[in-house]
């Protein structure tokens, strides 16, 4: 756990739920059909949990929104006392929309007229982490290991202690589960 006090966690949620059939962001989907608690819920409990245990001051948290999510994400934190963190813990940035594409051909999709956009993509987080100086804060706060997750992915944080700690033994600038 030891390696976890100098990690830095970043949660890619530009999408909606409508595949999943919910109507609302993924991450405020709720864990289960009986219980109200939702995804975001789970990942700031277990971010602090991490926090408490390996003696972290702070362990920070970014996340990647789209114009879809972004105004949802401010609300879901601010109805919910930001589950729990601390001001400033949390930063939220948001991805620009590009045109859409409908095939391999790179032909834009149409709607109305107008050529569609859709959020640019996972890769995206690198730039905005950059942009906003999330980057050059984390790394000016001591934060070595930067901990990309996904939405809907609750389980994941049970495997991280070991992750970074492999990841640490092994000298290894990049690692994935």
């Amino acid at each position: 756990i030891g390696e976890v006090r100098s990690a830095g966690f970043v949660l890619v949620a530009g999408g909606l739920g409508e595949r999943l059939g919910y109507t609302g962001i993924k991450v405020a989907l709720p864990l289960y059909e009986c219980e109200r608690r939702c995804f975001m819920r789970l990942y700031c409990e277990h971010i602090l949990e991490l926090q408490r245990r390996s003696g972290a001051s702070v362990l920070p948290l970014a996340i990647m929104t789209s114009d879809d999510t972004h105004a949802l994400t401010e609300a879901l934190f601010r109805d919910n006392h930001d589950f729990g963190m601390a001001p400033g813990q949390v930063t939220i940035m948001k991805q620009n929309k590009v045109p859409a594409l409908i095939d391999r051909d790179a032909r834009f999709a149409a709607k109305g007229g107008a050529i569609e956009t859709k959020p640019h993509g996972h890769g995206d987080v690198h730039t905005l982490m950059h942009q906003t100086g999330t980057a050059a804060r984390w790394r000016d706060s001591g934060v070595r290991w930067v901990v990309f997750f996904q939405d809907t992915n609750g389980p994941i944080f049970r495997a991280i202690p070991a992750v970074l700690g492999v990841s640490a033994s092994r000298s290894f600038d990049i690692n994935s589960v």
